[in-house]
């Protein structure tokens, strides 16, 4: 077995790793193996990185042949007792899984268990076509991050080429082996920044502003759209936008904007107790019964769900749920609601915090 150390001076990680652990306890963890199974395939080499006094740290325990997997399978698990979150790429369903069925072949307890597992991989996934991503490989990822790296080799030919340094111990065979993982530990470090994107999404954000703007579109109508302005605790790598519906979001570093249309017009407000009202049909409207019993019968009938309304012209936002009321539709059955934008409404930032946070997520929920 050899251990092989590096230390990167000045390593600069654009995310804060306090957001994931104590920083100095955050391990990032990359294997190579000889095939896809744990069940008839090695582990040939365990790299690991982690950040001490803004110099990241790179250990790799490799197996200079195969039987020595026990050995480095041991001295990295003695070496993970000090770290308590593993980051990785895609470790959830590879690395981890991995390396816990061939410890158990040796008797040796990974104690994976009692750690905080951060998989880039899982988090990033769900935002794929957010970033445009072609595929969700990490090479891929760090294209998008425009990180280089030196290794131009995959992971299926380090199998040959560690069957090539097993033979004949070839040096230069190693060196491409060693480079590959330790350019995969690194990219790990600046991977990180992509975690800004599910924090955001799926965090609080401050909205600073809403205002109106009146703008003409393709056909010279002129059309109302607000413009919610707001702030998120951390910076997105590059800039991304996304629409729904009459919904746009833009994110770029800590600010984001999201632009909505205004509907200008009549819209229903459906009471909820239609047993207690009589719809008009003359008037097309309901009324409640304590002031609607001295209209004609004729020109009355009891209120159902779909016609126990009121029409109100006004200005008004739409929602996919009730994150305002009163809410208002076209028509009974339809999804999307409406609510009136008023001065109210308007001055409330709490309402717009809420109201930005829901239209992200629909946003989201659409990709």
């Amino acid at each position: 077995m050899e251990i092989f150390e590096n230390i990167v001076k000045n390593i600069n990680i654009k995310y804060p790793l306090e957001n994931l652990s104590e920083p100095s306890s955050v391990l990032f963890l990359d294997i190579e193996t000889t095939g896809l199974s744990p069940a008839n395939s090695e582990v040939y080499l365990i790299g690991t990185a982690c950040v001490m006094d803004g110099r990241l740290y790179i250990r790799q325990f490799f197996a200079e042949k195969p039987t020595e997997e026990r050995e480095i399978l041991k001295a990295f698990s003695e070496y993970m007792r000090s770290f308590d979150t593993i980051v990785t790429f895609n470790g959830n369903k590879f690395d981890i899984p991995f390396l816990e069925k061939r410890s158990f072949e040796y008797g040796i307890d990974m104690n994976f268990a009692e750690k905080k597992g951060i998989d880039i991989y899982k988090r990033i996934k769900p935002y794929k076509k957010l970033l445009g991503l072609p595929d969700m490989k990490q090479k891929t990822l760090e294209r998008f991050m425009h990180i280089n790296r030196q290794d131009r080799k995959s992971g299926r030919e380090l199998i040959a080429l560690y069957g090539n340094y097993i033979a004949a111990k070839n040096e230069y065979c190693l060196d491409l082996i060693l480079q590959h993982n330790y350019d995969d530990i690194k990219g790990l470090t600046h991977l990180l920044p992509l975690l800004s994107y599910p924090d955001v999404i799926n965090g609080t954000i401050k909205a600073e502003r809403a205002v109106k703007n009146n703008y003409r579109d393709y056909n010279g109508n002129l059309r109302t759209e607000l413009i919610i302005e707001f702030t998120c605790e951390s910076p997105v790598p590059n800039p991304v936008s996304a629409g729904f519906s009459d919904c746009y979001l833009m994110l770029g570093g800590t600010r984001g904007k999201i632009r909505v249309a205004v509907f200008t017009g009549v819209l229903r407000y459906f009471y909820p107790d239609h047993k207690n009202y009589y719809y008009l049909p003359l008037e097309d409207r309901a009324m409640h019964k304590s002031t609607s019993r001295y209209v004609d019968r004729e020109r009355r009938q009891p209120a159902r769900p779909e016609n126990c309304f009121v029409r109100v012209r006004s200005q008004f936002l739409p929602q996919w749920e009730k994150i305002v009321t009163p809410v208002f539709k076209y028509a009974y059955e339809d999804r999307t609601m409406y609510f009136e934008l008023t001065d109210e409404v308007k001055n409330d930032p709490d309402i717009f915090k809420r109201y930005a946070g829901h239209l992200m997520d629909m946003i989201f929920k659409e990709l």
